[in-house]
Parts: structure tokens; sequence; C-alpha cells
């Protein structure tokens, strides 16, 4: 026996970094070689990486949603012998095996019960060479769908089994040149290698139909019964990835929606009056690195949800639908329209909610800037829409054209003009929070972020609220988490360790 370091494989020839899906094995479990040890997703794919020989897992070094650099350590693990896993060079590219004829790629077995598999798709196409690690083929047993690896450097020379086909455990699927896995299932009689049915005439069952989905994709929608015939995928080529799979289970309002990070506290981010879940971008991705979860979806009347608002009770009322189908407790953040939005949600959700935080928020005086509100709901031209965005900071500025055009179009819709009638009138805003907010600060930690140079909603507002709520003024505009994402960020999660 003997202890060895296990370091990120390279998948690829591009690949520099992998982020860690899920390990397979647990620390004490011991694996034979062959087994799938944890998931790798790269820019380009989902892997399981396959043990190179008998061992055990001793300790692991990284956690899933960690990002690593090929050649990084990743796991301690006692392997049975040492030099069937000298290859693995630290994560350097491994070279081809000379050709040495061609071996017999084999259904294999990926659990104890498994006896079958269905051949659910070739991701290598005949003829083509495949790196050590890469994905050959995805294969869907009676429990999981799962991406099978090369074990080495090699070439598919020929398949054996169409898509669709249903193989015994042993049964010949393909020829190959490379290293191949050992069959551990009772010996299958040769079969007669019978040609592929040409993409055009070969039509697998209905029952046998596929959407293209990574494995924990797959594992997600399964748990969860829901058909993945339903779900849309965002990734590569339409694939259905783990986060597509979430906001169809997690977001039954229809609510669209980014989820990042994975563990600690929860946050809800919600943007305000034409914003989308982009602008909350870097704290998000803050807050993931914080090691806490963020949840980012766009309001009714915004970005990619389809439900429309005529008010903010319509807002509040579709939010908290959302938020109460989110797990464990919450800590709201709202920023402007989204603050008021936030109020609401906490208001009728009581205990759910941990924190409150508002940026910049809308409904705490009288005096706003209607002609930014109203403009924004009647722009249809990218240079309305870069004037206005101007009033808001200076990192608004910074926009590329085509987000300018892009956001334009989506405006042009006529969406929100409703909304706006029904924020702002002649006389200023029609929204009011400090009643609620005052009962609220009685109960639950609420904070204030208000920038000093906000052009949309006075700064002196923030003298309105309730004493019991903590004031911060930063030298920002009307978007902090803008102008200033290290400072917000941290004051975003110091709430959860508060």
């Amino acid at each position: 026996m003997t202890k060895r370091t296990l370091t990120m494989p390279r998948l690829g020839e591009t690949m520099d970094e992998g982020t860690i899906v899920g390990w397979l094995v647990a620390p004490g479990q011991k694996f034979q070689r062959g087994a799938a040890i944890l998931e790798i997703e790269t820019d380009k794919t989902v892997v399981e990486y396959p043990a190179l020989g008998d061992g055990t897992i001793e300790k692991t070094l990284v956690a899933p949603g960690d990002r690593v650099a090929v050649g990084a350590p990743i796991a301690e693990v006692t392997v049975t012998a040492s030099e069937e896993w000298d290859s693995e060079a630290a994560g350097a590219p491994q070279q081809s095996q000379p050709d040495a004829g061609t071996a017999i790629l084999a259904m294999p077995r990926l659990g104890e019960t498994m006896t079958e598999g269905v051949v659910i798709r070739w991701l290598v196409a005949e003829g083509a060479p495949y790196a050590r690690g890469q994905a050959i083929l995805e294969i869907e047993t009676d429990k999981t769908a799962a991406e099978v690896p090369a074990l080495s450097d090699g070439k598919l020379v020929k398949i054996l089994a169409a898509e669709g086909s249903r193989q015994p455990v042993g049964a010949p699927i393909a020829e190959v040149i490379g290293e191949v896995e050992t069959p551990v299932s009772a010996p299958v009689a040769p079969v007669e290698a019978k040609p592929v049915p040409s993409p055009k005439t070969y039509k697998p069952a209905a029952a046998d139909a596929r959407q293209r989905a990574t494995p924990v994709a797959r594992r997600m929608a399964r748990k969860a019964g829901v058909s993945l015939d339903n779900i849309k995928g965002t990734g590569r080529r339409g694939r259905i990835e783990q986060r597509d799979v979430e906001q169809a289970t997690q977001a039954p309002t229809g609510i669209a929606f980014d989820k990042l990070g994975e563990g600690g506290e929860t946050f809800l981010l919600i943007h305000g009056f034409a914003g989308d879940r982009s602008s909350w971008v870097a704290t998000a991705s803050g807050i993931a690195r914080a090691g806490h979860t963020a949840i980012v979806p766009d309001l009714p009347g915004h970005g990619a949800t389809e439900a429309e608002a005529q008010g903010l009770d319509d807002l509040v009322t579709a939010m908290t639908g959302f938020a109460n189908g989110l797990p464990g407790g919450l800590h709201l953040v709202g920023h402007s329209l989204g603050g008021a939005v936030a109020t609401g949600i906490a208001e009728r959700l009581g205990g759910k909610i941990k924190s409150l935080t508002l940026i910049a928020p809308a409904g705490t005086g009288r005096e706003i800037d209607g002609g930014f509100i109203h403009g924004m709901a009647e722009a249809t031209t990218s240079g309305e829409v870069a004037h206005l965005l101007r009033l808001l900071g200076p990192k608004a500025d910074g926009l590329s054209d085509k987000a300018l055009t892009t956001l334009a179009a989506q405006l042009a819709q006529g969406r929100l003009k409703a909304l706006a009638q029904a924020l702002v009138g002649p006389q200023g805003q029609k929204v009011d929070i400090l009643r609620p907010l005052a009962k609220l600060a009685e109960t639950l930690p609420v904070k204030a972020l208000i920038g000093t140079d906000d052009r949309v909603i006075p700064a002196n507002h923030a003298f309105n609220l309730p004493s019991a709520v903590a004031i911060h003024f930063l030298p920002a505009g009307h978007m902090p988490h803008w102008d200033l994402p290290r400072e917000t960020i941290s004051l975003l999660t110091g709430v959860a360790h508060g």
C-alpha cells in the first residue's frame, strides 16, 4: 500500500482548471480500478474521473464548487499499486500510446446491481481521437445516467452499439485503440458487430430518446420527478445543466433566476426598476466566494421572467411565493424598488427571514427622479437608455453598445409602463415602506446602504428611516453595489456572521 496525492487531471489539451462537481467516494471508502471517484466540470464538459487502480480515499482537499488548477492537489489516497498512477504526471497532458492494435470497449458496470445499460449518445465520432479522461459516450442504467470517460488517450475505431440500444454489462460496444477497463461481469458470448445506422435512417425508440444533460442534472431531475423534456438547457449546444434543473424545480412561480455558490447562508438579491439579475453579478459572485449561496431572480415584468406586474403588490405576491419555495432561512437584499419588494416579503414570511438589507431603497420619502422612472419605461433606443443610465453612477457609462441595444429592445416592449404609473405620480413616489419597516426593525436585523451621491432617490431620505435601522452612508451613486462592490459584499456577508 502506498500513499500519494491525487491532483486535478488535465481532461483536454486546452484545460487549465476544473470545478469539483461532487465526490463519488467518501473519505475512508475503498474504490476499484475504473470506478468513478469524482465528477469534474471543465469549460467544455462534465466527466466522472475514474480511478487508475484500487485504493482508498483518505482525505479530500477540495470541496464541491471549488475551481482547481490542473495539477493542484485534490485528495490524499492510499493505493495498492502506485505504478498504475504514475502516468498521471501531475496533470500534464498524456502522450498517446503507440498503435498496438485495437481493444474492445465493453459496457461498464456502474453499480453492483447494474446488469445492463442504454447507450444514450456517442460523444466521440468513429475515427476520432480522444484524450484520457474525456467522455466517450453517455449511458443510462435503471438508477442513473453517466458519461463514460477514457482511461487513456486513444482513438474510437468502430462503434458496435447504436444510440438507443440496450446492452448487457460486458457486451462489446466499440473497438478502440487505447486502454480499456476489464469487464467485471460474467463472460458475454461474442456477438457479431453490426453496422450502426446512419443518422438519417436511425430512429431510436421514443422511450429511449434523451435530452443532452450533464450527469448531475439527470440525477437532480430524476430525484425531483421532473422530465428533462420540460427543461430548456442553457449549456453548450442546449445541454441541460444543474442550474437549469434547479430553476425548473425551485421556481414554481415561473420566476427566472440564477444561483451562485453552495452552502453557508442564503441571500436573495432583488434588483430595482428596469434592471434584471445581471445587475447583481459582482455581488452574487462575492457572496459565493465568501462561502454562501446567492439566489438572483428577475422580477415580474423584467428580464426573462414572463409574468407581468401592474403594481407593487403584484411584485410582492409573486416574489413571496418564490422566496417561500426556497429552502431554509433567507437574508433579503433589495435595491431601489427591490427594497420595497424585499420589505413586503419580510412582512409576509416572518420567521423565514433572517435579515433585511435595503440599498438605496424606494418608498422612504416622496422625492424621486420621475423622469428616470418614466423615461426607462418608455425608452425605445440605446441613446435614450445611455443618457438615463448615467444617472445611476459612473459604472453605468461602461456598458457596451451591444448591452445598451439589448436593454433598449427589452424596454421597447412596454412591459414597465403600467408599473411606472403605479409607482410614481406627479407628486412623487406613491410607495411608502416606513411603517412596515418600523415594525420589522423591532425583531429583525435591518440595515440600509445609502449612496451619498444618489441622483435618483435623495440620500437624505435615510433620515426618515426608523431609528432601529442601521444606516451606512457610502461615497457612491444610486448603485452602491456597482460603485463599491467589495464594501457592499463585506457589509452583506457580515450580516450572516453577526
